[in-house]
């Protein structure tokens, strides 16, 4: 086991049952304090010395920069381990020349404006994301977050070396001055969770599921044969319990975390797998180009690394444990082995063709050999 990957477990596994009762992305607002950064204060000095670039103030005896990184978890969710231990290597690897300050529970800012910021001028944040966003400024990237385009790491690494998709990464750098720095962070699978079981798209109609209120996610949801409403996290328990919408679909943590197993009328949870929810780590281009270039690789690579270990453990110990902590709160659950993926597969195809993204899937799996 390597450095990074100890580091990681030690700490993350520690902080596996206080996740559960942890905030997933995407349920509350954006927390937009008094002493939060504005995206348009090109004059803020961060706690290190470092000024709105990164880069140490004058007077320093070498040269520092500081990444001001947020995300939408909290403090004792399994990414803010992940992304320590990231920053740990980091600065290892620099001698303490690149530092790595973490902004949990969207302290920095809302995702939204932060990314949106990058391109009006250079500033040293960054973001965890998911491609449902970055589909928004670069359409063929929305692949990444619609059903069965990925369905475990191995297509995400495969995928991720593509002359393509290397292709619509350097559009979105160039165009929109977002740079990836990873792939390798998965959330985990998306299932389908209703009052009843679901082993067939059949199954699905003349029912509503809530989906994340974009149109990427609404195509997706949909196609897999249901009616969608499209709603914050925060308003999905009062409306399962209310009625408004017969379903939805989610990760097994956030099921715990959001304790909606306590919905009796919504109790069902369906292994369909339909989405491998990837939540790619960004930072300002601009910002990244003015490192020297090995800090840019270490930057990288440690980010790689990191995330890497996290999602071993979100696709094992932590889904396992809340999995069975849902079968222990009296939910069902339907195993993948016993629903038609393929059927699934077939009617997916309908987000693809509504994005005007089917030609670009065929693509992709051709070059794949798929």
């Amino acid at each position: 086991m390597n450095t990074i990957t100890k580091r990681f477990v030690a700490g993350g596994l520690a902080a596996v049952m206080a996740m559960m009762t942890s905030a997933c992305g995407g349920s509350s607002a954006a927390n937009t304090s008094s002493t939060t950064p504005s995206a348009t204060d090109s004059s803020s000095v961060s706690a290190s010395g470092t000024d709105s670039s990164g880069a140490a103030s004058s007077g320093s005896a070498a040269p520092t920069y500081t990444l001001m990184y947020g995300h939408a978890q909290t403090e004792t969710h399994p990414y803010q381990a992940a992304f320590q231990s990231w920053a740990d290597a980091v600065k290892e690897r620099t001698n303490g020349d690149l530092v790595i300050d973490l902004y949990p529970s969207n302290t920095l800012g809302s995702e939204e404006d932060i990314i949106n910021s990058f391109k009006d001028s250079d500033t040293n944040w960054g973001y965890n994301t998911d491609f449902a966003r970055l589909g928004t400024y670069v359409p063929e990237l929305a692949l990444f977050n619609l059903p069965y385009f990925v369905e475990d790491i191995d297509d995400i690494e495969a995928v991720k070396e593509l002359d393509s998709v290397q292709g619509w990464l350097e559009k979105l750098e160039k165009d929109f001055d977002v740079k990836v720095l990873s792939l390798n962070l998965v959330q985990g699978y998306r299932n389908v969770v209703c009052g009843k079981e679901v082993k067939k798209p059949e199954d699905l109609n003349g029912l509503t599921l809530r989906s994340p209120n974009t149109d990427i996610w609404r195509a997706g949801v949909s196609s897999l044969g249901c009616s969608v409403q499209g709603m914050g996290r925060g308003d999905i328990y009062n409306n399962l319990v209310n009625k408004v919408i017969d379903g939805y679909e989610d990760v097994y943590p956030c099921i715990v975390s959001e304790s909606y197993y306590e919905i009796d009328n919504v109790n069902v949870i369906s292994e369909t797998k339909h989405i491998l929810l990837l939540n790619p780590t960004v930072v300002d281009a601009g910002w990244f180009n003015s490192l020297p270039e090995d800090y840019q690789n270490i930057l990288m690579e440690e980010c790689d690394n990191a995330s890497t270990a996290c999602s071993g453990q979100m696709l094992g110990a932590y889904t396992e444990e809340a999995k069975q902590k849902c079968i222990d709160e009296g939910m069902t659950v339907l195993s993948n082995s016993e629903i038609d993926v393929n059927a699934f597969k077939e009617a997916s195809m309908k987000a693809y063709e509504q994005l005007g993204l089917t030609e670009t899937y065929n693509e992709v799996k051709a070059a794949l050999g798929k």
